[in-house]
């Protein structure tokens, strides 16, 4: 599990807006920091909820797990297919890429809006890395020892920020919205909206780099804002008031592993997970990787694992490599026959002197004298008495 990651809510939403849980909270969050290690390797995996990646300060796990405390039936998916096009409820989708959706992805996911009413879309924006607030966070709490390490990660993940940030100099338009790449980021310090009822402003943390500007048939409606600027919105599809909804958030600054650790994040998070539902409904996180999901026009079929393929795959390869010099190695010590072949002399089996020549190798073995002595004067005894009755 890696570092903040370990912090899995796994509590009732509403109890943990409650002022007592509070100094609960930040515990546990300083006991995070001071359990985490500064290894090499952070993992920074974005939007995935399960196995090790989920784990990752840009994993969607404790968003997940927030849905399924709702009483929702959560899953993870990759592809757009007639599974989601009939089944699902709400999708949940956190894209890799800093580009809009291709107009193909967006026609399909107005088609699945407009089938059924009640259906609900979760886009977050990619512009957000939570590496820098992450070693921010770690440094208080670390020893003095990893210290001077966790400043060079701290200003090496702010560089890396800086630099991506740098390449994004477009303006780009989808079916949904328009982004602007080329604005300035900024910390949000003011919040305004239906969803700022009950949020401090003051202990958010949240962070806009683009600025994602909403349109549809229906206008806008704007649920999260500052200073103006979107942060989250609403776009309805099909009937107003009866149909399906697009909710458009601008970046996960609020929703991903790391930042849900924040108790004012965690109640705008809430109100996500309040427009999926009630009543319970069936919610895919779309996990696409780097750019659009693929559209297929049937289930993908699951094919039988084949054994032989362990033989290609590491570190069986190299086992198995291993195994088969040592066996080849054993067969040439055991069976080959080196030279020519020769015939062994015959060994009677009816030579008394092999019988004389063991039982003196026995008696030698004992290495008590008086005993084989004792022995032979016995045999000699009677022998002699056979002898004596025989004549």
């Amino acid at each position: 599990m890696s570092d903040w990651g370990r912090l899995r809510l796994r509590t009732n939403m509403k109890p943990l807006f409650h002022n007592r849980y509070l100094p609960t909270i930040a515990l546990l969050t300083v006991a995070c920091a001071m359990l985490t290690g500064c290894g090499e390797y952070l993992d920074t995996s974005y939007g995935e909820r399960r196995g090790m990646t989920g784990q990752s300060i840009h994993g969607t796990g404790v968003l997940s797990d927030m849905f399924e405390q709702r009483g929702h039936k959560v899953i993870s998916w990759s592809v757009l297919s007639p599974k989601l096009q009939e089944d699902t409820d709400c999708i949940v989708w956190f894209p890799d890429c800093y580009d809009t959706p291709g107009d193909d992805v967006c026609e399909w996911l107005e088609i699945w809006l407009d089938a059924r009413p009640g259906r609900t879309l979760i886009y977050v924006g990619r512009d957000f890395d939570a590496e820098p607030d992450y070693w921010a966070k770690v440094e208080p709490g670390a020893p003095s020892e990893q210290a001077p390490l966790i400043r060079r990660r701290k200003k090496e993940a702010r560089s890396n920020a800086k630099s991506v940030r740098k390449g994004l100099t477009e303006q780009l338009e989808c079916s949904w919205f328009s982004v602007d790449q080329t604005a300035k980021s900024r910390k949000v310090r003011t919040l305004g909206g239906e969803w700022a009822r009950g949020v401090d402003p003051a202990k958010v943390e949240i962070e806009l780099a683009s600025r994602v500007d909403p349109y549809g048939y229906y206008a806008p409606e704007t649920l999260l804002e500052s200073n103006g600027e979107p942060l989250v919105s609403r776009i309805r599809f099909g009937d107003y008031g009866d149909g399906s909804q697009l909710i458009v958030v601008a970046n996960g600054s609020f929703l991903l592993n790391l930042p849900l650790v924040n108790c004012e994040h965690r109640k705008l998070a809430g109100r996500l997970i309040d427009e999926a539902g009630p009543p319970v409904k069936s919610v895919v996180f779309l996990e696409s990787g780097y750019g659009d999901p693929e559209i297929l026009e049937e289930e993908p079929t699951v094919a039988m694992p084949n054994p032989m393929a362990l033989l290609l795959k590491r570190p069986f390869c190299w086992i198995f490599l291993q195994l088969g010099i040592v066996g080849v190695a054993l067969c040439f010590s055991r069976w080959p026959i080196f030279g020519i072949a020769r015939e062994l002399p015959l060994v009677g089996k009816a030579d008394f002197g092999k019988h004389i020549q063991a039982l003196a190798k026995l008696l030698q073995r004992s290495r008590d004298r008086a005993y084989a002595t004792t022995r032979l004067l016995h045999y000699q005894q009677t022998t002699k008495e056979e002898m004596t009755k025989q004549e």
